[in-house]
């Protein structure tokens, strides 16, 4: 299932049929004091990324068993082999809870992670081996990572635009194999860089931002400083096939689910 971009930008939980809300966190929530903290809050998007070979790599090492049993056994996925020892399944369920309003709880004996009210604790929904890729591709999304990429203008009026343009691109595309983004895209970064300009955020309220509507705004801040070059280019040199709607032009690709 892909979200649209009108929920995943509103900052507002997102229900999903039969397993819960899925959302984005605010920025405070990822505070060192008040927060998880930023080295947590990565190693919950890495634990939501990680494939069953990676999930195998760390159980290794986290409990210092060889594990030949897991061995040339295709039938099991990432969901299978992330449960079967309490570590971890334990990170699993605490990376997972991060990202969902309910309640988060292991049932052993039918393998499953039941979802349940906070507020009555009645069962809301599951996550099982059967909608767990779906599941943590879905939480994936509210973090602005696996999204499809933007269509490229058919014509940049300079090369500066043309390259403002391409890293974003360039970020989407290596951020939707990987879960960590390099030192230019880190969220401190960001944060420092979008409450420098005169944009309105500052410091005293950018934490109030989901972390889906930070790299939006990040990147419509630098699609939009493009499309003011390429402005400034037409009117100083003109040019053919100049588009003024450009800047209305989505950044982002988010596929409608295919029904």
């Amino acid at each position: 299932m892909k979200f649209s971009y009108e929920d995943l930008i509103s900052g507002d939980s997102i229900p999903v049929d039969g397993v819960g809300h899925i959302r984005s966190p605010l920025l405070r929530e990822l505070k060192p004091t008040k927060g998880i903290g930023m080295w947590t809050y990565n190693l919950y998007l890495n634990i939501l990324s990680w494939e069953k070979d990676d999930i195998i790599k760390f159980m290794k090492v986290s409990s210092g068993k060889q594990l030949r049993s897991l061995n040339g056994k295709d039938e099991l996925n990432a969901f299978d082999v992330a449960t079967l020892l309490d570590q971890p399944r334990q990170l699993l369920q605490d990376a997972m809870a991060f990202f969902i309003d309910e309640d988060l709880e292991w049932d052993k004996r039918k393998r499953v992670f039941i979802t349940k009210s906070k507020d009555n604790h009645n069962e809301i929904g599951k996550i099982n081996r059967d909608n767990f890729d779906d599941v943590r591709d879905m939480m994936l999304q509210a973090n602005y990572i696996n999204l499809g990429r933007s269509a490229k203008p058919a014509k940049f009026a300079s090369g500066k635009a043309q390259s403002l343009w391409e890293i974003a691109q360039q970020h989407l595309k290596k951020e939707a194999t990987k879960a960590t983004p390099d030192k230019r895209m880190q969220l401190g970064n960001i944060i420092s860089k979008l409450s420098c300009v005169s944009v309105g955020y500052t410091l005293l309220n950018i934490y109030d931002l989901t972390v889906f509507q930070l790299y939006d705004q990040f990147f419509q801040y630098g699609y939009l400083r493009a499309m003011d070059l390429s402005e400034m280019a037409y009117s100083n040199h003109g040019g053919k096939d100049f588009d003024v709607q450009a800047w209305l032009k989505p950044i982002t690709n988010l596929e409608k689910e295919q029904k």
